[in-house]
């Protein structure tokens, strides 16, 4: 039986995201598909559907991690989430932040990979990313977020262990964005995580 070919806007129905969350998992490599001449985009029903099921299943969920989705009560949380692939640093982010006693919502990833799906899903305020990661780095997730234009919705930090001339040598970076060198500094993330409450 010949494979069903679905548009963009179906695929996005499908997986329940948006269409442009669908181009973006599609830029990134996590979504198949191709392009006709004329430039629109298509996927295979097959290839949609086993995404979903890997979403559903877990396979490229963070919560081999642990991470807080509790909403708080009082204001809407700040939706933070971080990729980062040692699994001690998240754990050490999720325990931090949360204990702050401020309203805010964690998810974490363990690769870019996982970073893209979470973005798709959770939509984030605040997105702090390391650069050196497998699968897919914090370049490539920067790439696929400027070419889909979502970084200007959120609120990027960027705490890795290259040095800041290493990681501009790669990927430009704008006026916006927080760099940091490692260790975490848990209280700048906190100082960002109070300007956005403020701000709204």
């Amino acid at each position: 039986m010949k494979d069903q070919i679905c548009t963009s806007r179906k695929a996005a129905e499908l997986l329940g995201v948006t269409p442009r969350t669908v181009q973006l998992w599609a830029d990134a490599g996590i979504l198949d598909g191709w392009k006709t001449p004329g430039g629109h985009r298509r996927f295979s029903t097959a290839s949609v559907m086993k995404l979903a099921d890997d979403i559903v299943n877990g396979q490229h969920d963070s919560h081999d991690v642990p991470a807080s989705s509790a909403r708080p009560r009082g204001a809407e949380p700040v939706r933070i989430l971080v990729v980062e692939d040692d699994k001690t640093l998240t754990r050490l982010y999720d325990l931090t932040l949360n204990s702050w006693g401020l309203p805010v919502e964690v998810i974490l990833a363990n690769d870019g990979y996982q970073g893209l799906i979470e973005v798709g899903r959770f939509n984030p305020e605040l997105l702090i990313l390391d650069m050196q990661m497998p699968n897919i780095d914090g370049f490539s997730v920067i790439e696929a977020l400027k070419k889909q234009k979502l970084l200007k919705g959120m609120h990027l930090m960027i705490i890795t262990a290259l040095t800041e001339r290493e990681v501009k040598e790669k990927v430009s970076l704008g006026p916006d964005v927080t760099f940091i060198q490692k260790p975490i500094p848990f209280l700048k993330i906190r100082n960002k995580v109070e300007s956005i409450l403020v701000s709204r």
